[in-house]
């Protein structure tokens, strides 16, 4: 029986610029997507300045927006605001072929298997008898155990090889030690950009692919991915996943702010009064 979860969440980015900027074209992935866990009720997109946008799909299906700010400006906000149905008894199936499978496989940039995977797998990897979902759900518990989260050792370029080295960093960085371990397991993994309820920010996790189906796993927070995560993006690693691409003339010196807001609601509130796309 499916019970479903009502979460509403707000993902709001500000940028200002110490110089006027202009010829702004912008990528976003901010749209959480749709699948059989997950189904976005609602969704509202504000951008400041105000400008045409349109939608897109990219190759691993996530939805984004881009558009272009032709005028001066020295502040870029978006806004994207919503409503989510989560059923985590409902878990997703690939489009099923092997060709879909292909690239959670194989070592991508930022999981490329290095001497400091492979040691850390030959001690924690799989066992004969162990079942896929079993060491999936083991090497999570593991890593949060053998990590140290911290802000500011690690930054986005730092690949799977370089933080486990470390023993430090984050989210990003959990994901893509899991993923790279998995991998060599043979189990197809995929890394995610989403929210969670009581975070504060985006987060990222880990997609393993096991049985026909697809099983979120948060090595950061120790946790199996449960009802109150709401998913994003996802692709082979961070590279795939990034919220925000853009090119402009001018507008020097940047400074970002992302503040991300989920909430649990008994049901469906009401978003009379917004433009829903």
């Amino acid at each position: 029986m499916c019970t479903k979860r009502i979460l509403t969440f707000c993902y709001r980015m500000d940028i200002a610029f110490s110089l006027p900027a202009a010829k702004h074209q912008f990528t976003l992935r901010m749209l959480p997507c749709q699948d059989a866990r997950q189904k976005i009720a609602k969704v509202c997109i504000r951008l400041v300045p105000e400008c045409a946008y349109a939608n897109g799909e990219d190759a691993f299906g996530n939805q984004y927006i881009y558009g272009e700010i032709v005028q001066e400006h020295t502040h870029f906000g978006v806004e994207v605001c919503g409503i989510a149905e989560i059923d985590q008894n409902c878990l997703t199936a690939p489009e099923n072929t092997m060709a879909a499978l292909a690239p959670y496989r194989y070592p991508s940039h930022y999981t490329k298997v290095g001497e400091e995977i492979k040691e850390y797998y030959r001690e924690h990897g799989k066992g004969n008898t162990e079942t896929q979902l079993a060491f999936t759900e083991r090497l999570l518990h593991q890593i949060y155990q053998d990590m140290v989260y911290c802000q500011g050792v690690t930054d986005i370029y730092t690949t799977a090889e370089q933080a486990m080295a470390g023993r430090t960093g984050v989210c990003q960085d959990y994901a893509h030690i899991m993923i790279s371990l998995c991998r060599i397991a043979d189990i197809p993994s995929r890394y995610v950009v989403g929210m969670m309820q009581g975070e504060g920010f985006s987060h990222a996790w880990v997609e393993v692919c096991i049985d026909g189906y697809w099983h979120g796993m948060d090595p950061t927070n120790n946790r199996v991915v449960d009802d109150t995560y709401i998913k994003i993006s996802h692709g082979r690693d961070y590279q795939d996943c990034i919220v925000n691409r853009g090119v402009f003339r001018g507008g020097g010196e940047q400074t970002q702010q992302v503040q991300v807001i989920v909430n649990a609601e008994e049901g469906l509130p009401d978003f009379r009064g917004v433009n829903i796309v």
